[in-house]
């Protein structure tokens, strides 16, 4: 009897160990299949990584501004990234806020769109001190240049300069002329207007009867161009620091029905795309919108554990005329 109940322990001992092991072999072969991602299901940047990029933006109601945004959040969703994107409402207080928020948000990165030139500095410094590394596009912010990642954008000075040789051809170095800028305390705009008078400067047969700030707006640009219209019957061509403003100085001209009047802006919108076609204005400067993607870039570069190498990144400029508008529709917006 005591033997048949030791061989009855010792089967059933058996049992329990095989049981265990086909538990155990069990659990190994189904776990994987719960917790790994398929690696074509990762994001093909950033090593797999999902970041969370932020985005400080000067204003929504400027067009190249909405634009750059709206560049960047397809690039980092493209990427894999998170974003947030905040709008100061050309609030340079405002911005600095929404910096803050980003910050105690703890994003990853941080991108900035500047109200004005110097009016983010504080932020930038908070985000560098946090950490974060932060970029500035379209508008740089040179007091804070060492403690940002890189300034993507256009080179202004060599924007204004195409404007101002753009006048001296269309005029053949004589005539009076008007120079509509953009917004005071802008570094676009202070230098796109250092650009066209080292050009204008140059050329004494021309004589600038006006020169005016238009605010970046149509509408400011309308108004003054109506007073320089009344005060100068003899005009012969406008240079206007963007399409925004050209827009309104070409709607001044057509209303007060004066003729023989060449008009040219910068960054080649879609109205003013409208505009060369018709004749309405005669010539435009692009100014890329793709400038933010190496901002992105050089932010998960530094995420990366890299380094920026080139922290002043410009793109290239081109003057647009009817005749070879077509070549640059891509850029277009």
């Amino acid at each position: 009897m005591k033997t048949t109940r030791k061989i009855l322990a010792m089967v059933l001992s058996l049992c329990m160990v095989l049981a265990l092991a086909a538990c155990g072999n069990s659990a190994k072969d189904t776990a994987p299949a719960e917790t790994q991602t398929p690696a074509a299901d990762a994001p093909e940047s950033g090593g797999g990584k999902t970041y969370h990029i932020g985005m400080a933006l000067d204003t929504y109601s400027n067009a190249i501004n909405a634009e750059i945004a709206r560049i960047f959040e397809e690039v980092c969703k493209e990427r894999g990234y998170d974003v947030t994107i905040t709008d100061a409402e050309g609030d340079s207080s405002k911005q600095l806020a929404d910096i803050s928020t980003l910050v105690q948000k703890k994003v990853d990165g941080i991108i900035v769109l500047p109200v004005s030139s110097n009016s983010v500095d504080e932020g930038i410094i908070a985000a560098y001190d946090a950490g974060i590394p932060i970029a500035t596009v379209l508008r740089d912010t040179p007091n804070v240049a060492d403690k940002y990642v890189c300034f993507s954008g256009t080179d202004d000075v060599e924007l204004g300069s195409i404007g101002g040789q753009w006048i001296v051809d269309a005029t053949g170095g004589e005539g009076k002329i008007v120079y509509i800028t953009g917004r005071t305390g802008v570094s676009t705009a202070e230098n796109r207007t250092v650009g066209f008078h080292q050009v204008v400067d140059q050329h004494p047969g021309l004589e600038i009867v006006a020169e005016q700030d238009g605010n970046y707006n149509r509408s400011d640009a309308m108004t003054i161009m109506e007073a320089i219209l009344q005060a100068n019957p003899e005009i012969d061509a406008v240079w206007c620091a963007n399409d925004e403003m050209a827009g309104g100085v070409c709607q001044a001209i057509s209303a007060a029905n004066r003729q023989g009047i060449l008009v040219g802006g910068a960054n080649f919108q879609s109205d003013a795309y409208d505009r060369l076609m018709s004749g309405e204005q005669a010539a435009d400067i692009t100014t890329p919108c793709a400038m933010v993607i190496p901002a992105i870039d050089a932010i998960v570069t530094v995420l990366e554990g890299g380094t920026v190498t080139e922290k002043t990144q410009y793109y290239p400029l081109d003057l647009v005329t009817k005749e070879n508008a077509d070549q640059f529709k891509d850029q277009l917006y």
